[in-house]
């Protein structure tokens, strides 16, 4: 599976201090990930990918279909409040 990521979501991510990197690897590389469908401006269906960053920081990505393999990244934040909550919640359980 592969990842668009556009520059204009970059530079989202770099406002919160948030590396390329550390995007590519909520998405590939290891650690646990929880996958929660969302939806999008105008009702369309998305996908929310929280992991942690190589430092341990959660992150929310949220991704949209291109293809049957490739998606493309329209969102990144950092995981914060109720949903942290959550997220910290899952990793309990899933442990």
């Amino acid at each position: 599976m592969g990842y668009e990521i556009p520059e204009w979501a970059l530079d989202v991510a770099a406002r919160f201090g948030i590396a390329p990197e550390e995007v590519l690897r909520v998405l590939t590389g290891p650690g646990r990930r929880w996958p929660r469908p969302v939806r999008g401006t105008g009702g369309l269906p998305a996908l929310m990918i929280i992991g942690r960053t190589g430092a341990g920081q959660p992150l929310a990505v949220v991704v949209r279909p291109l293809s049957q393999w490739d998606q493309q990244v329209v969102g990144v934040r950092p995981v914060t409040g109720r949903l942290l909550a959550q997220f910290e919640q899952w990793e309990a359980d899933h442990e």
